[in-house]
């Protein structure tokens, strides 16, 4: 193949729903792809299954962990990316286990990032939306994007990444030019997709498809999953653990914007708009509660809602100063 179509698939005890995902992979309109699948020490039938797909469709590459498992999903995802773009894959799809593809996602995808990248073959992410489905595949939210509220059409304002990722991971498609700048992941970044998403915006093309192209199951071992966007409101819920959780999550994207900022210096056009936003997010924990609202304000890094944008500013007025 000219261009190699990558499909690269993390595993760890997914065999309740891993033959149904591999199956339509199979049952793709578009043929001429190869899977690479790294397993991450199983001890159901993952690998089993795995590697009787293996024999049967040359298509299917495995690996295992040595030993029991001991990477993250993003220590994972970056090794198979690593992988895939090391043996010339031109184009990589990501793949949970226990999601069902649509038949055409290859080939509708395929088509909107070829047409994004152009002649130049810029760095590209394309993205799509998803079903959200319960365990047995009934529809718990026929758009994933609208039960997170989330904006993802936004992406000419590639700041607006650097505090919420909108690009979710088994929806996305990257080009090999955005894998020659994302590579080797940083292990500061928060998840993969979103290092993949911040080099797109910043440095090529990000673009989202309203094309539901999967069905994201919702089950009681997802790694991340899907919660409304009203979740966090509920009155059961714990919202002291709830402003805990999203302190931390504050913090580890300020991590990953550094890390960002410091992985790809050489890079940035440092008089750009989206280059201040980076440079001031980065040192926002160490600012006056006062000085961060303003650099909120300046950098145009406020979220999709108005309740969010509310809990960014408590946040921002709560959260102790830090020194950088």
């Amino acid at each position: 193949m000219k261009s190699p179509i990558y499909i690269i698939l993390a595993t760890l005890n997914g065999a309740d729903f891993l033959a149904e995902q591999i199956n339509s992979l199979i049952a793709q309109t578009e043929t001429q792809w190869k899977l690479l699948v790294h397993d991450d020490g199983s001890s159901d039938e993952t690998v089993r299954i795995i590697e009787d797909y293996s024999r049967k469709d040359h298509r299917i590459q495995v690996s295992m962990s040595d030993g029991d498992s001991t990477s993250s999903a993003l220590e994972n995802f970056s090794s198979l990316l690593v992988t895939a773009f090391e043996q010339g894959a031109g184009y990589v799809f990501f793949c949970d286990q226990d999601d069902v593809w649509d038949a055409n996602k290859l080939e509708v995808m395929l088509g909107h990032l070829k047409w994004l990248e152009g002649t130049e073959s810029e760095p590209c992410l394309v993205h799509h939306d998803l079903e959200v489905v319960n365990e047995s595949l009934v529809t718990i939210a026929g758009s994933f994007i609208e039960f997170m509220q989330l904006q993802p059409s936004d992406e000419h304002n590639p700041q607006r990444l650097l505090s919420r990722n909108e690009v979710t991971g088994c929806a996305m498609v990257c080009n090999r030019s955005l894998l020659e700048t994302a590579l080797p992941v940083s292990g500061q970044a928060v998840m993969h997709d979103w290092w993949l998403a911040l080099c797109a915006g910043y440095f090529g093309h990000l673009a989202f498809v309203p094309y539901k192209a999967v069905k994201y199951r919702q089950h009681g071992d997802n790694a991340i999953g899907a919660k409304s966007f009203w979740h966090a409101l509920n009155p059961f819920t714990n919202w002291a653990a709830g402003w805990r959780r999203g302190n931390k999550d504050f913090m580890e994207s300020v991590q990953q914007a550094r890390a960002f900022r410091y992985a790809m210096d050489d890079r940035f056009d440092k008089n750009s708009e989206a280059f201040a936003a980076l440079d001031l997010y980065c040192g926002l924990v160490a600012e006056t509660r006062w000085q961060r609202l303003k650099t909120l304000r300046q950098c145009g890094l406020w979220r999709s809602h108005w309740v969010l944008n509310g809990v960014m500013v408590l946040r921002m007025l709560l959260l102790p100063r830090a020194s950088d």
